[in-house]
């Protein structure tokens, strides 16, 4: 990306004023002709029932109708002295065209309504790139709680060990998430901003291929959530449910009378117990009530409503044992939260003491969530869609350093908003534009208690200086963290069917950000003792910032559909400033604490006006091919490439501004760089889809992804200090390289027979200088050499694999998923007696090793009762069926979950005096994935 001056801006919007709606909709088109001569008929009228969308024939016979939400229909043909002719089931997805051919007979011959049924074709003709989709009914069947687990079920993708989402080799943040047209990406980390339902999606596309120049910001794939709409009738669902985790692995403290500083066993696959207060099934550990309701709104013709609310609160799988309370007595010491029972040895030594059990659960979740849409049908040619999107979380992550003091740290609490406003005019039987506008809010906060000057906050050197493998048994977790993302977006979208060749769409999208962020630790005064007390803005503990930065971008993508062939070709122009500042003088970054002679002499004020100077604007040129070829009627190979770039998430732009290095020895931090470059990947896949039968095909894609301009870290940058330098800092760069290959297999059988089937596999190799932008870091700081060569990174799974076997009719239903995933790679940790020679050496390379490899099965079974209009429902879903206890965390010396007081090298340590034995603590539930829960629920529709 170059400097982009405003005069070529101003000309770049007057020339292309248009803008880029992310797509929603698909379309129908086809031929009708008279069943006995094949000729043409012009005129003739087509309409999807239950709709005012319809369109008339050329001289050609041809129709087209443009902006079809995705959804089942049925088409109406007719021409006057012709019988008319329905076709049901006629299906229509995002961003594809939906083939209907019609043969009218003459009202001589036949006279009574003619209705078939469409013929749905498995594989599709204008798909040019890799990507899969699921609807409403799919993902009703699914034994899954959220978007985010249909996600992780596509080929080419993986999860890693925090459950985030990889494309294709990809980081997470290179994802971009889209809900209605409107995207919910949230510019600080690239996270999803707002959750939603798995009851509201309509339709859900994930395109882990190449994708169309309308989409930017992203360099894996695209998630594209499209949501219900409202009818013209009423319908409306309430569900309920309650889960309860049954395991064999859990216990009580009273269970086994066993002291906290006593030492347990930890050798193994051996462990029974290993799930806190999880000994005993409790059947509201998890519940969930949620529903919807839709239909028109009365007294107001054209007007529909769709409105959803989830309410969801797990007590978790993770608990803690509220053995101490987080603040000291009046000298210091710990407090007990009830009273220990001493236990003795045989000479009369005290070897710990007995606990009572009070559990507090540590990985607990809340949510409420909701969503509300009006949609105005105003005339036949414009439509009115107003739309509100919202979710609430309060949660907690698990510290096994907290479990016996689980009150004394933080909670997290997260909001997400979207309001949108989309308006569309059809100017014909071939074209349309959408103007939209819309404004999402992400907030997010975390603390232990509200007030920042509670005096139940603790300073105490026990949180932070303990022994190694020891609990914490008092003080409290100081931190405060709250940042506020706010992205108002403008589009305009134009499509317009030129010819029955040609589908072309233009258009723009301006974002205005603001980025609110303040981070930082209570302490104490360090004379009086006094605390707690927020540091000072001047202190390199205390980071505050407000940034707005602006993107444009403009694009235009033409959709050839040739009779034997169709081809997506696209360019996207992307425009980023990020108004952001750096410093003058590397050397010389601290405006508080000036190192040139010069500089001291000058105010604060005046040197905050010379001391930064601003980042230059960014922009880009990308792009985008795809072409879909049949070589069969049943077989079509596709090819796509393109070129995709991303502006690095805000928080690696802004990280601690002020540069706020002290002149302390050593590396200071990792400071934000307003003036990076975007990322950038090419990406290349050819692949195959084929049609077994009527019912069942599979798709074949082979990908290659080259990644450049990863950020990562810089090398030390020295700070001068009169004559000589004393200490340093880091900050953002340009600078790694990724790439990653691999195939894709899909294997799809629809709902026949009474069974269906979905495989989807992914072999992969993903490898990169860093996984993460902090690694760099990390080497610097611990005096171990930075990265030099490619190796695999975090996410690197060699082979994932997801089945859905499902078997049933529509009143009942059993569904079965397994998921299989490869070990990931782990850099492993190498005591003296292994340390010998090459092999050693080798055996230390980051990420050499890999983890334990995992599986687990899942299932849902329903039966339906119908009384009338409504229908009634009872489900069961179980999740890990087989209570397998996945390893998803590992200690670096043993590669596995669980290790020995020996293997650790801690027998030293383990010494009287402690809170705890070494053997107690090196027991981590939280390495292991979630026990056998069992859900069961009912739902009423109608």
């Amino acid at each position: 990306m170059k400097p982009l001056r405003s005069s070529v801006i101003l000309a770049m919007v007057l020339l292309l004023s248009l803008a880029a709606w992310a797509g929603t909709t698909g379309k129908i088109a086809g031929e009708i002709r008279d069943s006995q001569t094949g000729e043409a008929l012009v005129g003739a009228n087509i309409q999807i029932e239950g709709t005012s969308m319809g369109a008339a024939t050329n001289i050609d016979g041809y129709f087209v109708i443009l902006n079809v939400p995705p959804g089942q229909y049925s088409v109406a043909a007719s021409l006057v002295g012709y019988t008319k002719k329905k076709v049901t089931g006629v299906t229509v997805s995002i961003d594809l065209t939906t083939t209907v051919n019609v043969q009218l007979t003459s009202s001589m011959v036949e006279t009574e309504e003619v209705v078939v049924t469409a013929e749905r074709r498995v594989v599709k003709k204008d798909l040019t790139s890799a990507e899969a989709r699921v609807d409403a009914s799919q993902i009703e069947t699914l034994p899954v709680q959220e978007v985010s687990e249909v996600l992780s079920l596509q080929a080419g993708i993986t999860v890693d060990r925090s459950g985030g989402i990889h494309i294709r080799g990809g980081r997470t943040s290179e994802v971009a998430y889209w809900v209605d047209g409107v995207s919910v990406s949230d510019a600080y980390d690239g996270g999803q901003a707002v959750q939603v339902d798995n009851n509201a999606v309509q339709e859900l596309q994930v395109i882990s291929g190449t994708f169309n120049a309308e989409y930017g910001q992203a360099m894996s794939g695209i998630v594209n959530i499209v949501t219900k709409d409202g009818q013209s009738e009423y319908h409306g669902t309430v569900q309920a449910y309650t889960g309860a985790y049954v395991t064999s692995n859990g216990y009580l403290f009273e269970d086994r009378n066993m002291a906290v500083s006593q030492s347990r066993p930890s050798d193994g696959a051996d462990i029974t117990e290993l799930y806190y207060n999880l000994n005993k099934v409790r059947p509201f550990n998890n519940r969930n009530i949620e529903g919807s309701l839709s239909g028109p709104v009365p007294g107001l013709d054209g007007l529909t409503f769709y409105a959803s609310g989830r309410y969801f609160h797990s007590d978790g799988y993770l608990w803690g044992n509220r053995v101490f309370l987080p603040q000291p007595d009046q000298f210091g010491n710990q407090v007990l939260a009830h009273p220990l029972t001493l236990l003795f040895d045989d000479q009369g030594n005290i070897i710990g003491a007995s606990v009572e059990d009070d559990p507090v659960p540590m990985n607990d979740r809340t949510r409420y969530s909701g969503q509300f849409k009006l949609t105005y049908q105003l005339a036949g040619d414009m439509k009115l869609s107003l739309s509100g999107l919202g979710s609430k979380i309060d949660y907690r992550d698990y510290s096994h350093d907290w479990f016996i003091t689980p009150d004394g740290d933080v909670r997290k609490y997260d909001r997400g908003y979207n309001a949108a406003a989309l308006w569309t005019h059809t100017l014909g039987a071939t074209s349309f534009y959408t103007l939209g506008v819309s404004f999402f809010v992400k907030d997010f906060k975390e603390y232990l208690y509200e007030d920042p000057f509670d005096p139940r906050y603790v300073s105490d050197p026990n949180v932070l200086n303990r022994d190694l493998y020891e609990y914490i048994s008092r003080g409290t977790n100081n931190h405060r963290f709250k940042r506020r993302t706010e992205t108002a977006v403008a589009k305009l979208d134009y499509t317009d069917q030129l010819s029955k060749l040609h589908q072309l769409k233009v258009g723009a999208e301006l974002k205005v950000h603001r980025l609110y962020l303040e981070d930082f630790s209570l302490t104490e005064d360090a004379t009086t003792g006094i605390g707690p007390i927020i540091p000072t803005i001047d202190s390199p503990l205390y980071e505050e910032y407000t940034e707005t930065p602006r993107e444009f971008s403009v694009y235009i993508q033409d959709k050839l559909e040739y009779e034997k062939m169709v081809v997506n070709v696209g360019l996207r122009f992307d425009y980023f400033d990020s108004r952001g500042k750096y410093p003058v003088d590397p050397q010389d970054p601290n405006v508080y604490l000036p190192q040139k002679e010069v500089n001291k002499a000058l105010s604060l004020d005046q040197r905050m006006s010379s001391w930064y100077k601003n980042a230059e604007a960014k922009y880009s040129i990308s792009p985008r091919f795809g072409i879909s070829y049949p070589i069969t009627d049943e077989g079509i190979l596709h090819f796509s490439y393109g070129h995709f770039l991303q502006i690095p998430s805000f928080i690696h732009l802004y990280q601690k501004p002020g540069y706020k290095v002290t002149q302390a020895s050593g590396i200071q931090g990792t400071w934000g760089n307003p003036d990076l470059e975007p990322q950038r990947t090419i990406m290349y896949e050819f692949g195959l889809q084929q049609q077994v039968s009527e019912v069942m095909m599979f798709d074949v894609t082979g990908f290659y992804r080259d990644t450049r301009d990863w950020v990562t870290t810089s090398s030390p940058v020295p700070v001068r200090d009169l004559d000589t330098y004393t200490s340093s800092y880091l900050t953002y760069v340009n600078r790694d390289y990724a790439n990653s290959r691999g195939i894709t297999i899909s294997l799809t059988k629809r709902q026949s027979d009474l069974w269906s089937l979905n495989l989807a596999y992914t072999f992969q190799a993903a490898e990169g200088n860093n996984s993460n932008p902090d690694d760099e870091a990390a080497a610097y700081r611990n005096n171990t050499e930075p990265a030099r060569a490619l190796t695999p990174l975090d996410w690197d799974q060699t082979h994932t694999a997801n089945l859905t076997f499902g078997l049933g009719e529509e009143d009942w239903g059993l569904f079965v998923l397994g998921r299989y995933g490869s070990g990931l790679p782990y850099t492993p940790t190498i005591n003296q007696a292994e340390a010998r020679g090459e092999d050693a050496a080798r055996a230390v390379q980051r990420n050499s090793r890999r983890r334990p490899e995992n599986y687990t099965v899942d299932l849902r079974a329903f039966k339906n009762f119908t009384f009338g209009p409504f229908t009634a429902s009872v489900f069961l879903k179980v999740f890990n069926l087989f209570d397998r206890r996945n390893e998803v965390d590992i200690y670096t010396q043993t590669g596995r979950a669980t290790a020995t007081v020996q293997a650790l090298g801690a027998e030293n340590i383990d010494t009287p005096g402690r809170i705890n034995s070494v053997g107690t603590f090196i027991v981590r539930p939280d390495y292991f994935s979630e026990p056998r829960e069992v859900q069961l629920g009912v739902e009423l529709s109608f």
